[in-house]
């Protein structure tokens, strides 16, 4: 049986298109006695309206735009899980597209987003660097964009991530608490969460006493391989540990680096945690599970893909953004101590 349209429930009805239509969305400029005759019959008919043709007259998809450095990243993918229940439930769809970290791959997809004329769109840059302009001109002159997760990032709009401060400054407290006082830290070079991560490292060592030691600091380029990403951090590891005054201590101020830091040693003579104690941001669920289990400064992150969901569909809706009061919304993380800090 062929889809009942409009123009067929106007035929059946003996009335016009346009009276049919009004009928179906609740029209002052119809009678409660014809809006119960058209719904009626369309309800007889199972009729479902052209949302298509509709949000196209009203140029609304209700469909956005989500962008995320890789989707085989734990807390990118429980982002996703939040961020759909939202859209579930505000009746959206979502397109989902990675950047792999790349800000040519990331713009590509920011003009992909725009031909699908999505309502609005929700990313987490590449880097604190990465097309700062165009991201400006498309927020502001073609669709709205809200930064998640990574929102250090010169753009005036919605961003909802987490305390990031707060996470690294109590994981250092841990590993000060316990007696462990040459802390390495591993930072993602230029990503937009590093500088409030090393910052809450160094208030912790400077609270302490402890005097800062910039060899300590290791920086990561996330524009490398995998399989070059872990040869630079071993070799840089390797490094520090052949000095005098080696780190008894790692901390890791992203869910990659984290969880590879405790691969990298397994294959080294150093133990976990007697000779380095390791803790650091990962939402694996693996955590429990590794050898030994891995100490974590763990994200809600479902909560930042729920919100900044609901926060975006509710900015694409406004007609003036101009004076928008833009909010930066910052969830606490939790620490979940386990086996790789136990002394």
């Amino acid at each position: 049986m062929s889809k009942i349209t409009l123009k067929d429930l106007a035929k059946m009805l003996k009335m016009s298109i346009s009276t049919v239509s009004k009928g179906l969305n609740d029209s002052y400029e119809i009678s409660e006695a014809t809006k119960k005759k058209i719904r009626q019959l369309a309800e007889k008919h199972n009729y479902q309206p052209n949302l298509f043709a509709k949000n196209l007259k009203i140029g609304k998809t209700n469909t956005i735009g989500i962008i995320i450095p890789f989707m085989a990243n734990p807390v990118q993918s429980q982002i996703l899980e939040g961020a759909h229940k939202a859209a579930l439930e505000n009746n959206y769809h979502i397109v989902f597209m990675q950047s792999r970290d790349n800000n040519i791959i990331e713009k590509s997809c920011i003009e992909f987003l725009i031909n699908q004329n999505v309502d609005g769109i929700m990313i987490s840059p590449a880097s604190q660097e990465s097309n700062v302009e165009y991201i400006k001109h498309v927020h502001e002159n073609i669709t709205p964009i809200i930064l998640f997760d990574r929102v250090e990032y010169p753009l005036e709009t919605h961003k909802v991530g987490v305390n990031s401060f707060v996470g690294t400054y109590n994981a250092t407290k841990h590993l000060l608490e316990i007696g462990r006082k040459r802390i390495a830290v591993l930072c993602g070079k230029n990503l937009g969460v590093t500088s409030e991560r090393l910052n809450g490292y160094l208030k912790a060592l400077e609270d302490n006493s402890i005097s800062i030691d910039q060899d300590l600091i290791i920086y990561c380029d996330y524009n490398k391989t995998k399989e070059q990403m872990d040869y630079e951090l071993k070799k840089e590891l390797m490094k520090l540990m052949k000095q005098e005054n080696a780190p008894d201590a790692i901390l890791g101020t992203t869910d990659t680096l984290t969880t590879r830091v405790l691969g990298i040693l397994s294959e080294t003579k150093y133990s976990v945690p007697e000779d380095l104690a390791v803790i650091g941001f990962a939402n694996t669920e693996l955590a429990q599970s590794l050898n030994p289990s891995l100490s974590t400064i763990k994200q809600p992150a479902f909560d930042i893909g729920y919100i900044a969901t609901n926060k975006l569909i509710r900015l694409s809706n406004e007609k003036d953004r101009s004076d928008f009061p833009y909010e930066s919304i910052l969830l606490e993380t939790t620490i979940q101590l386990r086996n790789s800090t136990k002394i």
